[in-house]
């Protein structure tokens, strides 16, 4: 730190110099060297004082007071519990029962096989869908996948998948679209034929990380790496056929090229049917459908976010690992590198409002729970 005079110290030092001017015509050369020592001694003994004026003091950054957040249930999955959960946003305490809105697993009970049961780790999806007078969510596990009635949990189709599946997305017709990042694939199941029913379409996509459907377009948005070129882009799908034999096709007219590379998250943006919330390894971006081009996400451009969406009053809300996080939180997941404990809310211009952080929780995913596509 640079030294600094006090002003008291200039003033006594001021002082001095007016004794010795006072002085000095009276004395002889000695007697000016002793009234120089004496000045030179003033001099550092006011430089060395030390101030009166003290720093203003330092103010601690603020951290908000938990706020209820009014607004859809939110869907997360816990790689800790092994389970689904629904948490409202408006109870502010999420580790206690009255936020935790709904819970699921599979079990016999539910009609679920030994397999089906033994191969669930938590969850890395949930999209809850309506069809006619029916409430069905669409969900997946890295081996697994089903659709189920809401709320009560029960079998409606599920199969044990290997392929590390990421995504899980009700079609119109019934059908279930699936994305699985180890296998390389984006498939429709013909879960409409039945519980069991075990035909599908393929389209080939490395590192497949999501699905949703898209009335407007009346296609399948998914995102991956292009098998021959490596290119990290975000596509659309044509579902052909008919229910029982689907067939995929690429509508080429929605690819771009990803701006960061590894692609993971593909969301409704509620409140315009023309943008697409986008997430890579890299960044976080707004996709428009209409340009086909990408803009930074409010949210500070976060790297690594593995779930984010949007409630309909414009709320942001979102999940990263808590290894990506700096510094890392005090509560944070032990179990994995790609979990994290806490959820982040964000205001529709990005402003950071608070988090609801779990004890324990081992958070991969988190959807908003809304029925619409888009």
């Amino acid at each position: 730190m640079k030294h600094q005079t006090s002003k008291a110290g200039i003033a006594r030092f001021r002082a001095a110099i007016a004794r010795w001017t006072a002085w000095a015509p009276q004395v002889s050369g000695a007697g000016i060297k002793q009234l120089l020592l004496i000045a030179t001694v003033a001099f550092l003994a006011a430089c060395g004082g030390k101030s009166k004026d003290t720093a203003p003091p330092v103010t601690p950054p603020v951290t908000p007071s938990p706020e209820p957040y009014p607004g859809q249930l939110l869907a997360l999955t816990n790689d800790a519990t092994k389970e689904l959960v629904l948490y409202d946003p408006a109870v502010i305490d999420w580790n206690t029962d009255a936020a935790r809105k709904w819970r699921w697993t599979p079990t016999t009970t539910l009609d679920f096989s030994a397999a089906e049961i033994k191969t669930w780790g938590g969850g890395t999806d949930f999209k809850l869908r309506r069809t006619k007078d029916t409430t069905v969510a669409a969900l997946c596990d890295n081996s697994m996948a089903a659709l189920i009635a809401y709320p009560t949990g029960k079998r409606i189709w599920s199969q044990v998948i290997p392929g590390n599946v990421h995504s899980a997305e009700l079609l119109p017709n019934g059908n279930i679209a699936l994305a699985a990042s180890d296998g390389n694939w984006v498939r429709v199941y013909a879960a409409s034929q039945g519980a069991d029913n075990n035909t599908y379409a393929e389209f080939p996509l490395s590192q497949a990380h999501a699905v949703l459907w898209d009335p407007g377009i009346n296609g399948l948005w998914v995102i991956g790496q292009d098998v021959g070129t490596k290119a990290h882009i975000l596509t659309a799908l044509q579902v052909s056929g008919t229910d029982a034999s689907p067939t995929l096709t690429e509508m080429t007219q929605y690819r771009a090229t990803l701006p960061t590379a590894w692609g993971h998250e593909v969301s409704a943006y509620y409140g315009n049917t023309n943008l697409l919330w986008i997430t890579t390894n890299g960044g976080e971006y707004i996709f428009n459908k209409t340009s086909k081009t990408f803009s930074n996400a409010p949210t500070n451009n976060l790297t690594f976010v593995k779930g984010i969406g949007n409630q309909p009053s414009g709320q942001i809300v979102l999940v990263r690992p808590d290894a990506n996080r700096n510094p890392r939180p005090k509560v944070s997941c032990s179990l994995n590198d790609w979990s994290t404990s806490t959820v982040d809310f964000y205001t529709a211009g990005g402003q950071w409002q608070g988090s609801r952080v779990v004890n324990g929780a081992c958070f991969y995913k988190v959807k908003v729970v809304y029925d619409n596509y888009q």
